[in-house]
């Protein structure tokens, strides 16, 4: 059997993302030559992930330069919105840092730390599935590749022609620097900026949804555990007092959660509302840009990045629909207990509980979406729309 995993496995790869980055949330002790190092290095990744975003967006105000060049504009648009969207949800991320930080507190105290307990709460159940656990990797070694395949195609094309091919001086990213990167101190200089960027972006993208992701599966997984107490408990008109007072406990424990969810929907609105306008936007470009450049590598790229993309969301969009499941099935479980066994009075409280557990959780992108799975098929169906529409624009 399977050991239970401890609330440090739930929350691992989410905080991995931000201490590989050299920012750790729950600033965990160190010796002070790693501390400096460590902060170091998370300085150097802002600095330069600040840097290369304002040439970015500086490329993009030069319209002039992307005229004329569909695939170019696609392109250069991929690498704005992708920037946009990290940009936005590392902002957002620093500013609710700390009120995350009592979040992931507040779920640790409620999470079970006895064996006997975890199985009782089903813990596994509710971590990262395997084919989930696929896709993050999926996701992360495709941006890997795609960040050290420019220096390794160059450094093969001027192998292979024994000294006597020019060395291309291909980058992670076409964004024009202020210094020259096609001389080889540029271009040592231009890839480090590139890479930190490139990872900053990257750790930042995956590392908010794994922290959404994490803290919505800890909700789900009290109300599941809640509705699993509710339809193996059995009342009886002997022992009222001590079945409305388990009654109240399931109440308090409820409103507990639906709090927590408030400050989940406080911390990461904004972050899903970002994310939801700049996936489509991701999704759209990439698809035309791997249609124009067709079957060679850097097209294939953008279509394996398209799919990464698009189940990255997916996977955001479950979490999101299973705290809407597991929410409304209290209110089942509820009405599928043993209740008609209680006294009058057990009888009138659950119906409290049953009416107010009809209100679904749900963690929403600023009142305008909600995230679930159905989101997820509007999110596709307009990409799909807006792409054909594109297309067709440029074709004539």
């Amino acid at each position: 059997m399977e050991k239970p995993r401890s609330y440090e496995d739930f929350i691992f790869m989410a905080n991995l993302m931000f201490k590989t980055l050299g920012y750790d949330l729950f600033h965990t002790p160190r010796s002070r030559w790693r501390y400096l190092l460590v902060r170091g290095y998370f300085v150097l990744c802002t600095i330069n992930n600040f840097y290369e975003a304002s040439m970015v967006t500086r490329r993009i105000i030069e319209w002039k330069s992307l005229t004329g060049s569909p695939s170019k504009i696609m392109r250069q648009g991929l690498h704005f919105f992708y920037m946009l969207s990290a940009q936005l949800k590392f902002v957002t991320f620093m500013i609710n840092r700390k009120r995350l930080l009592q979040l992931s507190n507040h779920l640790k105290e409620l999470y079970p730390h006895k064996e006997q307990n975890q199985r009782k709460y089903e813990v596994n159940r509710y971590y990262l599935s395997r084919s989930t656990r696929y896709v993050l990797y999926v996701y992360y070694i495709v941006m890997v590749v795609m960040a050290l395949e420019p220096l390794v195609q160059s450094c093969i094309t001027y192998l292979i022609g024994f000294g006597k091919a020019e060395f291309t001086y291909k980058r992670i990213f076409p964004t024009r620097l202020t210094f020259d990167s096609k001389k080889p101190l540029g271009y040592v200089l231009a890839y480090v900026i590139d890479f930190t960027y490139s990872q900053f972006i990257v750790n930042v993208t995956l590392g908010t949804d794994l922290w959404m992701m994490c803290v919505s599966s800890q909700i789900s997984m009290h109300l599941g555990y809640l509705a699993n107490m509710l339809t193996s408990f059995r009342p009886s008109p002997e022992t009222e007092q001590q079945d409305c007072y388990f009654l109240a406990s399931i109440v308090k424990r409820h409103q507990l959660l639906i709090r927590l969810q408030k400050d989940v929907k406080y911390v990461f609105g904004l972050l899903l509302a970002c994310n939801l306008f700049t996936t489509s936007c991701l999704l759209c470009c990439m698809a035309f840009y791997g249609v124009v450049e067709g079957f060679n590598w850097e097209g294939i790229s953008y279509m394996t990045l398209f799919v990464s993309v698009a189940a990255q969301f997916y996977v955001v969009s479950s979490h999101g629909q299973m705290l809407i499941d597991w929410s409304t099935n209290l209110a089942k479980a509820a009405y599928e207990s043993k209740w008609y066994e209680g006294s009058l009075r057990y009888k009138k409280d659950i119906l409290i509980l049953m009416a107010q557990a009809q209100r679904p959780l749900e963690i929403s992108a600023r009142g305008m979406f909600i995230i679930s799975l159905d989101t997820f098929k509007i999110l596709m169906t307009i990409t799909y729309r807006f792409f054909a529409v594109i297309r067709q624009t440029v074709e004539k």
